[in-house]
């Protein structure tokens, strides 16, 4: 029998009013929506995000064929749990496996078959040995990135990359305030996933006079990347690297919307909200 243990990837999410039909159950076209869902969800976690991943070995993918078989009728407000694995790496297809529970209860199994094509001429083209090195990995439970600790010039490209994705292009920050002479001296952490995509990144400043005077800042992780745990990765790899310098506190100026996230991790907030680069911010402050 087909349980949730037999996946790499589950995906929950809730019936809504607008998916049951005139019968009081899901109308059968809504589950490959909840297909696409939750297939968005396991790219993403298996570090091949979408588009971003696509973007950088120049291809993209289309649908071949989806098989679906209906067991049981899933309700209003049933949470469904959507099971997805990788069965097989074709030379230009991905089959991926999925299946559909609620309270334990099959309700549909299914398979999908992707293309992988060049971008520019959608033609089939082998699939990129870094995309099945990805799921490899994903589907063995090991790691999936590489965090990278270094200085600017050895960092500056991947840095570069999300911060101008995140702060200059998604949240309309000046580029004129984004650079400045402190990356020089900076120690930057940059994450990648195995084929060297960068996803995520911050910086570490040491003023050099104090030890409370270190400072963690730019910390950016890719929106298609966002839930995955990255930023933890990155803000955790600059506070080891201040341990290792023997600092014993570390300052930020967090985003508001983001001042829960650096409270799980120790900082506490200190001082009024104030706004910088036209957003509203936070100080906060951890001993280490």
């Amino acid at each position: 029998m087909t349980t949730p243990a037999d996946f790499t990837f589950i995906h929950r999410l809730r019936v809504r009013w607008a998916e049951v039909d005139g019968q009081h159950v899901v109308f059968n076209g809504h589950y490959l929506t909840y297909l696409d869902v939750a297939i968005t969800e396991f790219w993403r976690h298996a570090g091949l995000p979408f588009p971003a991943a696509l973007a950088f070995h120049q291809g993209d993918m289309f649908v071949r064929r989806n098989l679906i078989e209906y067991h049981a009728p899933a309700r209003m407000d049933d949470w469904l749990d959507i099971g997805l694995r990788c069965d097989r790496i074709g030379h230009s297809s991905i089959t991926v496996a999925w299946a559909i529970w609620t309270q334990g209860r099959l309700l549909v199994t299914g398979e999908v078959v992707n293309v992988y094509v060049d971008v520019h001429t959608r033609v089939p083209q082998a699939v990129p040995q870094g995309m099945r090195d990805q799921l490899d990995a994903f589907a063995r439970g090991e790691a999936l990135y590489r965090v990278e600790v270094g200085n600017w010039s050895t960092l500056q490209a991947g840095a570069a990359a999300v911060r101008q994705a995140v702060f200059i292009d998604e949240q309309g920050i000046p580029e004129s305030e984004e650079w400045d002479a402190d990356d020089a001296e900076a120690v930057h952490a940059v994450v990648s996933n195995l084929a060297g995509l960068p996803l995520a990144t911050g910086r570490l400043i040491h003023a050099g006079q104090e030890p409370e005077h270190a400072k963690i800042g730019r910390m950016a992780v890719l929106r298609c990347s966002r839930g995955t745990g990255l930023g933890e990765q990155v803000l955790r790899a600059l506070m080891d690297e201040a341990r290792r310098r023997q600092l014993h506190g570390i300052a930020l100026h967090a985003q508001v919307n983001a001042q829960g996230f650096y409270e799980k991790l120790g900082f506490v907030a200190e001082g009024p909200v104030f706004d910088e680069v036209g957003m509203p911010h936070q100080r906060m402050v951890i001993r280490l």
